[in-house]
């Protein structure tokens, strides 16, 4: 797909997500970017909508603005989400509900909703999607993150079967990231451990991230893929 003058969904365009925000301005994409509260996440990238991604009401308004200044939706990049420890003794079915909604409901209400809006698209591609999960649930699902853990394997799953529903004129793929970007509060012991157990002995960077989103969004052959960017962690 040509990403010239498409419209392309963004949801957050915070660190890993600002990168990506960059790259596809740079090649001309037409960006509706949501954030939750503060409107400056949107930054100068395109065209900033507030939204609730749990909301099925605030993702209808999303894709209404969005087709009222651009004209139609060609793609979604999902990334919005949540990552909180949730130890054995304070599990409990509000920790569940909120990870499930903002993770695994969100994914399911943005590809239904974006995908009855794409298939109105002319062409035998109408759109694509691609979505987050984790390298995690892959293999290894992290101790204390229980409910994260299920929430990212539901993407995983909508993932494939979105590609299933919408083929052939809908692809839709995600990306599991691994070690990224380090996270401000990861100490230095915690941080060894995390390297000694990639392959490439380093974190990757979100620029490899956006490669990743641009060869999905550029790619017409390609769908029910979770490309995973982890520098060998998932095999280490």
């Amino acid at each position: 797909m040509d990403l010239e003058n498409k419209t392309i969904i963004l949801t957050g365009a915070a660190r890993i997500g600002q990168s990506i925000a960059e790259e596809l301005k740079k090649r001309g994409v037409n960006l509706v970017i949501t954030y939750f509260k503060n409107p400056d996440e949107a930054g100068s990238f395109g065209f900033g909508v507030q939204a609730d991604v749990s909301k099925k009401e605030d993702i209808l308004r999303l894709i209404q603005e969005a087709k009222n200044k651009f004209g139609q939706i060609d793609g979604l990049i999902h990334m919005a989400a949540i990552y909180e420890k949730t130890e054995w003794d304070k599990l409990d079915e509000n920790y569940w509900d909120k990870n499930i909604n903002v993770i695994a409901k969100s994914s399911f209400l943005f590809g239904k909703i974006v995908g009855d809006e794409m298939l109105k698209n002319q062409g035998e591609i109408k759109g694509k999607m691609i979505f987050f999960s984790d390298w995690s649930v892959l293999t290894r699902p992290y101790k204390d993150y229980l409910p994260y853990n299920v929430a990212k394997s539901a993407v995983v799953g909508l993932t494939k079967s979105f590609a299933k529903e919408l083929s052939p004129h809908i692809l839709v793929n995600a990306i599991a990231p691994g070690p990224i970007l380090r996270p401000p509060d990861l100490n230095e012991e915690e941080n060894k451990e995390v390297l000694s157990g990639t392959l490439l002995k380093r974190w990757g960077g979100a620029e490899e991230i956006t490669k990743g989103v641009c060869y999905l969004l550029e790619a017409d052959f390609v769908t029910g893929t979770i490309l995973t960017i982890d520098g060998g962690r998932t095999i280490a």
